[in-house]
């Protein structure tokens, strides 16, 4: 049987959903700007609204078909292709008769084992909520966090200033698509809360991460920073945060070696995106050992 352009419809709706609901859970960005429940919501409408079809279409399956009305044209030997077979009568003339009708059954997932897979998504989604968000992490810890990454904000922009996590994602997240945002004036700067997720996990509970979320998250705490230092040029401040994240990630814990190749990996990934979004904080020439915007030019190394 030919699908109908609703069947079509249908299926192509579940698989978005369920392509949406694997993107959600492999992008910490959209679990932090969606609330857990939303995308599950989203898949279990669509499998009950295939269930519930399910069950309307089996129905169907097993009412009995109208009879055929006597002014209808008997068979010949014509329709002996359109689903009539060839027999004989009591005086052993041929003549056509109705072919069986064939099954109907359709093959379908057990609506259990669908609920069951459901909810195991939804379980792990909650644990992947609770664990990996910036709110998994109480307030008294979230206050100590705060303290702690505005000393080394200070310490990079050598003056008294205040980081705050943006936990109501005002200034930084999807709609700015920032992770960071420094009020030089106000020696102010909000960071989004999956920045400060990562530097939590690295400072206070000794666990690297996934390396690039902890490479970029060291560098937006150092960029933030160093503007309020006073440098308003983004290429020229993702440079020296660079620099400066090598002794940062030091600070925060992590060994010379690794705080060196994470600031390595995130220059080579600022030095290959080419997008519009990040033209203003491609890195200039300058930005290389003995170069001008070295800030240790008797250092071999760089950054």
């Amino acid at each position: 049987m030919e699908s109908t352009p609703r069947d079509r419809v249908q299926t192509a709706s579940r698989i978005g959903a369920l392509v949406f609901v694997v993107l959600w859970l492999l992008s910490e960005r959209l679990q932090s700007a969606i609330p857990f429940w939303l995308p599950f919501a989203i898949l279990a409408a669509m499998e009950v609204e295939f269930v519930v079809r399910g069950i309307r279409e089996r129905r169907a399956d097993v009412e009995p078909a109208e009879p055929a009305t006597m002014s209808r044209r008997l068979p010949g030997a014509d329709d002996a292709d359109l689903g009539w077979v060839e027999t004989v009568d009591e005086e052993g003339e041929p003549i056509l008769v109705p072919a069986a009708p064939r099954s109907t059954r359709r093959t379908r997932v057990p609506a259990i084992l669908m609920l069951v897979v459901a909810i195991g998504l939804f379980v792990y989604a909650y644990r992947v909520d609770r664990d990996a968000g910036w709110s998994s992490v109480s307030a008294t810890e979230q206050a100590r966090a705060e303290k702690r990454f505005t000393a080394e904000a200070a310490r990079i922009a050598g003056r008294n200033v205040r980081v705050y996590c943006d936990d109501a994602y005002s200034f930084t997240g999807v709609g700015s698509d920032a992770a960071g945002v420094a009020f030089i004036s106000r020696g102010v700067s909000y960071l989004e809360p999956t920045i400060c997720r990562s530097l939590y996990r690295i400072a206070f509970e000794g666990n690297l991460g996934p390396l690039d979320d902890a490479a970029f998250a060291v560098t937006v705490l150092a960029h933030e920073a160093t503007h309020l230092r006073g440098i308003r040029n983004e290429a020229e401040t993702e440079c020296y945060a660079l620099q400066e994240g090598v002794e940062l990630g030091r600070r925060l814990g992590l060994g010379a070696e690794t705080a060196r190749a994470l600031m390595e990996a995130q220059r080579a990934r600022d030095l290959s995106d080419a997008t519009v979004v990040r033209l203003d904080y491609r890195l200039p020439a300058e930005c290389r050992n003995g170069g001008k915007l070295d800030l240790r030019p008797n250092d071999p190394q760089f950054p």
